[in-house]
């Protein structure tokens, strides 16, 4: 189980199994940094940056929830754990960067999830402020829901 100032979770990896994350997660815990900082971000991550701005990283998810259409990235550039971490700029500029790829994308219906703070809460496999834009297809009778961990129950 993940220990509080561990920022790698790969327990919480394996809720929702994607090719080899969990594997990647164990590497990256093995070399003892945050992936999701800026400095460490393509040591695994094999996905461009889409955009760049002053207070957020854009990039497509390198492990995307099965079925997703779109699963977006937006990570913080510097390392923040926590939205009570980040300044009020830095929520006008993720709304940007947010309604950028709405529009670029014609998406019409999304989910928009911030991981924070401690993974044994949240279900996150990395400690390191983020948000998911996650796009699914229209619902019909033969669609079933995309799965993604959003925290714990009793």
């Amino acid at each position: 189980m993940a220990s509080k100032k561990q920022r790698v979770d790969a327990e919480n990896a394996n809720i929702v199994k994607r090719s080899d994350y969990t594997r990647t997660l164990n590497a990256i815990i093995a070399g003892g940094f945050c992936p999701f900082c800026e400095k460490h971000l393509f040591k695994h991550h094999r996905q461009p940056i889409m955009y760049k701005s002053k207070h957020w990283l854009v990039t497509k998810n390198a492990w995307p929830y099965k079925g997703s259409r779109f699963h977006f990235l937006f990570i913080t550039r510097k390392h923040v754990e926590a939205t009570e971490g980040i300044a009020p700029t830095a929520w006008n500029d993720l709304q940007k960067q947010y309604r950028k790829l709405i529009k670029e994308n014609n998406i019409q219906g999304a989910t928009l999830m911030i991981r924070s703070g401690d993974t044994r809460f949240t279900g996150a496999s990395v400690n390191h402020l983020h948000a998911h834009l996650i796009v699914g297809s229209l619902r019909t009778e033969n669609t079933k829901p995309i799965k993604a961990p959003v925290g714990f129950k009793k």
